[in-house]
């Protein structure tokens, strides 16, 4: 009952940040001409979050432990002793594994299923940055266990690996945002900014599947997958197919879903569960 009552104390206490952010973000769009939020948009985005993590509650709290406890059971079960550099190093290729994930998040639709509503906005901000599915932590849509699955089955303490994790989407937070520009050169050569970010989230034709990265840039300077912001063009942001015109949290969560499912049953097609989302048989 404690450890349900603190994580309930951080779960406020971020919303709390949260709201602060997106709050004084505003003033500076405001202040530096630029769009401001949209409120129904930002209640809804709000929504999605607070059902998000508490799908994710659930995911962990029934299913990770149990899957974590089988994957170390038939892994290396190494005696991996635990010094600062160990969490640098964990933190390093889980951000590797996030990258991955975010690959297949964009490329195969069973995954762009819970993907897509963090795109769907035609805005950029933080409160973008809370839009999310609570089908993400499904992992039949999620694909989640890219993130911790490899570090179970070395055998590292599960709940390390989460909360780490938990720390690679905080920063990602305070990227989705159009009120910073550029940042110093060294900085933007290996972490992940709001001007990479941006590009990530447009639909234009330079715009589309590159930026994958969570928190370090490198991964997509290493695969050729990173687009810098001055060549990208204007930047339109949401998604192209399919785009989605609504603020009914359910609608933004589901629509991508009953798509698929209709498409697959009406072209007699199953190929269109793991082929790209704007993908069709020739």
């Amino acid at each position: 009952m404690e450890s349900i009552v603190h994580a309930l104390l951080i779960i406020l206490a971020f919303g709390a940040f949260f709201i602060i952010a997106m709050w004084v973000e505003n003033k500076v769009l405001i202040r530096q001409g630029k769009e401001r939020y949209d409120l129904p948009e930002t209640l809804s985005n709000i929504v999605s979050s607070v059902l998000y993590k508490s799908a994710d509650a659930v995911y962990i709290i029934v299913f990770v432990g149990a899957m974590a406890a089988w994957v170390q059971a038939h892994g290396l079960q190494l005696n991996i002793e635990y010094h600062w550099y160990t969490y640098v190093l964990i933190f390093i290729a889980q951000d590797f594994c996030f990258y991955l994930f975010h690959v297949v998040a964009h490329k195969m639709r069973f995954a762009w299923v819970s993907h897509k509503i963090h795109h769907s906005s035609n805005h950029f901000n933080f409160g973008v940055a809370l839009r999310q599915s609570l089908l993400a932590p499904i992992p039949l849509f999620g694909i989640g266990f890219i993130i911790w699955a490899p570090f179970a089955f070395l055998g590292l303490d599960i709940a390390t690996v989460a909360f780490i994790y938990e720390l690679n989407l905080f920063y990602q937070f305070w990227i989705h945002t159009r009120t910073v520009e550029r940042l110093p050169k060294r900085f933007e050569a290996v972490f992940n900014t709001p001007s990479h970010h941006r590009v990530h989230h447009g639909y234009g034709e330079k715009q589309i599947d590159c930026n994958y990265a969570g928190v370090f840039i490198i991964w997509d300077r290493l695969f050729g997958t990173f687009v810098d912001e001055r060549d990208a063009g204007e930047i339109l942001y949401g998604v192209k197919s399919r785009a989605v015109h609504s603020n009914n949290v359910f609608v933004m969560v589901f629509e991508e879903l009953f798509d698929l499912v209709k498409t697959i049953w009406r072209n007699k097609d199953i190929r269109y569960l793991w082929h790209h989302p704007d993908w069709s048989p020739k």
